[in-house]
């Protein structure tokens, strides 16, 4: 029997997962790929963002790539939860951690880009994909980021913010082994600690808060210059799957703004839901069905942080709890699940997740809030 070949458009973050996950399940796993190519234009910038993970990635990554923490090669940092800042009316701060023996990643993507193309696994072909008539590959990921002009092949997410500036603080916080979520008067700012330095991204809604003016509170809260701004739209494709051979995913496919720290989980759903119609020849109408699912899922728990608004009484808050939020039945049912448990109770339930989050995500919010 011929075996599939894969071929991966983009070497950021989408790209990369998408090459792990395909690599260890269907070449290393199940021997029932061909060596994947990964298409990469050099030229292209990887995301300047650092990113924070959720728990799933850095297993993938270690699995794969031959990194540790003494042996380095992404430079990643310790991520053992969320600290919430400013956000509660019972409390200034909570954590949101991760059990012990537990832990996710933040890490800086071009290293990990460079550790993947470097790694042996795949055939690596530097060149700027026009078509995919030039491909030779019984499927295709386009995984090349935000530059979409085919808006009526998207819908919105509902979010309040649209907008961030970037700072990178070069000392160094051997304390910060977590991210912060740290809320603001103009909307919210990740502080990600790095080997050699703290990232910082302030981020707001344009609509109401001048970038003159968040620009003077970045600096005043976090005494923070602007490096980099930019802009950006809450969006999910209606199909991840363009046609017959080709599925989007990163932000070709899906975008949502990073509290929670979702892009990468849903990389991987992605690369999951479109595993089932290659491997397993489920229904692509139905597998999309069921990735939408998720997607609505994810834009719902991020939308329920806003609900409760902030100790802040400004603009942006005002307008952020007036945001249509619709929770499904499932959300609503573990609510009230988590509010019949103690929160040790709770991490040893063994119970499907909410996408991402099991049940005691659910009560630490619901509880300090």
């Amino acid at each position: 029997m011929r075996k599939k070949k894969i071929a991966i458009i983009g070497a950021g973050n989408a790209g990369l997962v998408t090459a792990l996950h395909y690599h260890f399940y269907g070449v290393l796993d199940q021997n029932i790929f061909d060596k994947i190519d990964i298409y990469y234009d050099p030229n292209t910038p990887i995301e300047k963002v650092g990113q924070g993970s959720l728990l799933p990635l850095p297993s993938l990554i270690s699995k794969i790539i031959n990194t540790d923490w003494y042996d380095n090669k992404i430079n990643a940092t310790l991520k053992t939860g969320i600290l919430y800042e400013n956000w509660g009316k019972k409390k200034d701060r909570f954590f949101h951690m991760f059990p012990l023996g537990s832990t996710a990643i933040h890490y800086q993507p071009h290293l990990l880009s460079k550790a993947v193309l470097e790694s042996g696994y795949f055939n690596v072909i530097e060149k700027s994909v026009s078509s995919f008539d030039e491909i030779d590959a019984d499927y295709i990921f386009d995984c090349r980021g935000k530059s979409l002009n085919n808006w009526e092949d998207y819908d919105t997410l509902i979010n309040p913010l649209n907008s961030a500036l970037l700072h990178r603080k070069p000392e160094k916080d051997p304390d910060l082994l977590y991210t912060r979520c740290v809320a603001t008067p103009d909307g919210w700012c990740f502080v990600i600690p790095n080997p050699d330095s703290v990232s910082f991204g302030y981020l707001y809604n344009d609509t109401i808060t001048e970038k003159n003016d968040a620009t003077h509170n970045f600096k005043n809260i976090f005494d923070c210059e602007v490096d980099f701004s930019l802009s950006f739209k809450n969006y999910v494709a209606k199909n991840f799957w363009l046609n017959d051979r080709v599925i989007l995913n990163g932000n070709r496919y899906c975008f949502i703004e990073p509290l929670e720290a979702t892009s990468t989980g849903l990389y991987q759903r992605v690369a999951a839901h479109a595993w089932d119609t290659i491997v397993f020849g489920a229904d692509k109408t139905h597998a999309n069905d069921r990735l939408l699912q998720e997607v609505k899922k994810t834009e719902t728990f991020i939308l329920w942080h806003y609900q409760f608004g902030s100790k802040y009484d400004t603009p942006f808050w005002d307008y952020a709890k007036t945001l249509k939020f619709d929770p499904d039945e499932d959300f609503l049912n573990r609510v009230e699940l988590s509010r019949q448990y103690s929160l040790s109770e709770l991490i040893r339930l063994v119970l499907d997740e909410y996408v991402f989050w099991p049940e005691f995500s659910f009560k630490v919010w619901d509880d300090n809030v």
